[in-house]
């Protein structure tokens, strides 16, 4: 098949819609922008706006509001290559910006097209972008109801539903509309420094200016002229499933001193598991969703789910992640908490929330030492050369806190305390933690992504593996110095059409999502170029020191011809997990003739998620819930005893931390 490369280049009218989230690409907190320090940005002050005196932020002056951008008469050669220099693409010898995080290839540019035109054509109409003036307070309140209308969830700001937009949060048109916002108009929590915060784009390196932004969105507006001539198809491999025997030495030799076996041997005390108990023996006092809330989770009658905690109120954002001893449960928030924090830490032995000051990806170090949490802190106005490579936005803080502060503190994490450290080196988005079994060293790895935060709207399909063939994994190490620890030297290892890296707890096993064929598609009558998921590769890692530095080298030992959402693997290496979005393919794996059979109907509407355990021994998966329609299992993963905890989240807007033992049954670990 052959893409209609004429239609790139047109609108099309059609009616205004909500973007949906499957198509979240642009788009995450966890994806490339950071708050910026407004006062300090190259673009100056909204036009014809100060500030009160008093601070309040009341707007004195004329009403003349800034364009959203503004004409640009390049050609469209010279259009294309200027915006994809901005956007960091390889394609034109760039990189950094949007590269950072993201692939700047087709799938990606194509699917931000089609997120741009909802935008326009929902907020700013068919012929918005260069005169999208605000005349007066009633449609500053009309725009403002426009964004909470066609938010996904209702009423959050996320950047996907702007587009390439995004990339002007920080921007003067922005500003303006925040200042000029009636009371009634604007909600008292919408602030537009946590705005920029949440929607700004790019996160990777200084933000673009005004004239930079004109000249991308005038691209877009043109409908991605020269796309097809300067970015070449960059198809990645048809899955071919097997494992090495590398791959079952390793898995052997960590069953007996890997992480879970480190552990035990301290011993390190499980939460819910009383005098005597292991294993699948422990959370017995803990409810199943039967009991709690009369539905069946379970997808056989060998294993058991428990509840953990009801995060209804709150509800989580993006990965959470759990403590090696299952006590604390870890998330951002979904909007900011009354304590005015975007991050938590649940601590289910006393069924207590603190609220944490971090936006995204809280994650664990796997001997329960400390944990490693990121926000926005910087002014977003690096230098010229801005931050590439992998390297996270200069103003991105990331801190490493004693795990210990977390039973210290009552109600609030501030990062400030004196068993929190600042580092000095940045730590790219959607990191995951691992400690060396034979040194103090620990390691952060971060690559590319594709962003994924399913549950609030239905999902209909797995997330796209939009990776290239620079794609690059970068681990860093986390030196431990005594009393605090510093970054050392990033280590960048190519892994071509690879992306969202995962370590194992050992830090010698990583495991990525692969890339298949790229293909056209129609998508709500907007072409787009997909890039589907061939399967997960399986790499060892072997680290050598030298000096204060790292060589750094990945050995192949396979590939799990699945797809799905990130994996995580489980403390004794032997075990990884999956969730998966159920498509029209998984039908008969939930007892339906096919997916034209009408009792999957609601799942063709609704959608629902599964989690699927892979055996690494054989390579061996199987399906370990059965989630109805609308119902989601999300971000699965392992604490250190091999209990999987996970989120689960529905379209009616409940959310629940939850626990399986599968894994330990399958092990033949029942506890006692």
């Amino acid at each position: 098949m052959t893409l209609d490369k004429t239609r790139f280049g047109r609108t099309r009218p059609r009616a205004a819609r909500a973007v949906p989230i499957l198509l979240l690409a642009l788009g995450a907190a966890a994806a490339c922008g950071d708050a910026a320090t407004i006062e300090d940005r190259a673009s100056g002050s909204a036009a014809g706006v100060s500030r009160d005196p008093d601070g309040s932020g009341a707007a004195e002056g004329d009403w003349d509001s800034p364009p959203l951008r503004r004409p640009v008469a390049l050609s469209d050669d010279e259009l294309a290559e200027r915006a994809l220099t901005s956007m960091g693409s390889a394609a034109v010898g760039a990189s950094g910006s949007c590269g950072t995080c993201h692939a700047i290839a087709r799938p990606t540019l194509t699917r931000w097209a089609r997120l741009t035109s909802d935008f326009t054509r929902a907020c700013l109409g068919e012929t918005a972008g260069s005169d999208s003036a605000l005349p007066d307070t009633a449609a500053v309140d009309s725009m403002f109801e426009c964004f909470r209308t066609h938010a996904e969830p209702a009423s959050t700001f996320a950047a996907a539903q702007f587009g390439i937009y995004a990339a002007a949060a920080h921007l003067p048109w922005f500003e303006f509309l925040f200042e000029r916002a009636s009371d009634a108009g604007r909600d008292s929590g919408e602030d537009f420094s946590d705005f920029v915060t949440r929607v700004g784009m790019p996160r990777a390196g200084v933000r673009w200016s005004q004239e930079q932004f004109d000249e991308v969105a005038e691209w877009f507006a043109r409908g991605l002229p020269q796309l097809f001539e300067r970015v070449a198809e960059d198809s990645g491999e048809d899955c071919v499933p097997g494992l090495a025997p590398a791959l079952g030495v390793h898995v052997e030799e960590m069953a007996e001193r890997g992480w879970r076996a480190r552990n035990e041997e301290v011993p390190l005390l499980m939460f819910g598991c009383g005098d005597g108990q292991a294993g699948a023996a422990c959370l017995s006092e803990r409810e199943r969703p039967s009991e709690a809330l009369g539905e069946r989770w379970e997808a056989d009658d060998t294993s058991v789910i428990r509840m953990l905690y009801d995060n209804t109120e709150t509800r989580s954002t993006y990965w959470s992640r759990s403590s090696p001893d299952g006590r604390y449960f870890a998330s951002g928030r979904l909007e900011r908490g009354a304590d005015g924090l975007s991050g938590q830490f649940i601590d289910l032995a006393r069924e207590a929330a603190i609220g944490a000051d971090f936006d995204y990806d809280p994650t664990f170090f796997p001997d329960n030492s400390g944990f490693l949490i990121q926000r926005g802190g910087g002014d977003g106005n690096a230098s010229a050369s801005g931050a590439t490579d992998g390297a996270a936005d200069p103003g991105d803080v990331a801190v490493v806190c004693e795990q210990s502060v977390l039973s210290e503190v009552s109600s609030e994490l501030s990062g400030e305390e004196a068993q929190c450290v600042q580092l000095d080196s940045q730590i790219g988005l959607y990191q995951q933690l691992a400690k060396s079994l034979d040194g103090d060293d620990y390691w952060v790895v971060f690559g590319s992504y594709d962003g994924d935060n399913g549950g609030f709207e239905p999902v209909l399909s797995n997330p796209a593996a939009a990776f290239e063939s620079r794609s690059a994994t970068t681990l860093v190490p986390m030196l431990n110095v005594g009393s605090t620890f510093e970054a050392g030297a990033p280590e960048r290892i190519a892994t071509p059409q690879q992306g969202d890296p995962m370590l194992s707890p050992s830090g010698r096993l990583l495991v990525t999502r692969v890339k298949g064929g790229e293909y056209p598609a129609v998508v709500d009558g907007e072409d787009v170029v997909s890039a589907e998921q061939s399967g997960y590769a399986l790499h060892l890692v072997t680290t050598e020191r030298q000096g204060d530095d790292y060589a750094v080298r990945l050995t192949d030992v396979g590939r799990i011809c699945l797809q799905g959402g990130k994996a995580a693997v489980s403390y004794d290496e032997r075990w990884m997990v999956i969730h998966r979005y159920v498509t029209g393919a998984d039908a008969e794996d939930l007892g339906f003739s096919s997916a034209s059979d009408p009792g999957f109907e609601d799942y063709l509407e609704g959608g629902a998620s599964n989690l699927i355990l892979v055996d690494l021994l054989d390579g061996s998966s199987r399906r370990i819930t059965d989630m109805g329609p609308g119902r989601y299992a999300l971000f699965p993963h392992f604490r250190s005893d091999g209990w999987i905890y996970f989120v689960v989240r529905t379209l009616d807007g409940q959310e629940y931390f939850a626990a399986s033992d599968a894994a330990l049954v399958l092990a033949g670990d029942d506890g006692g």
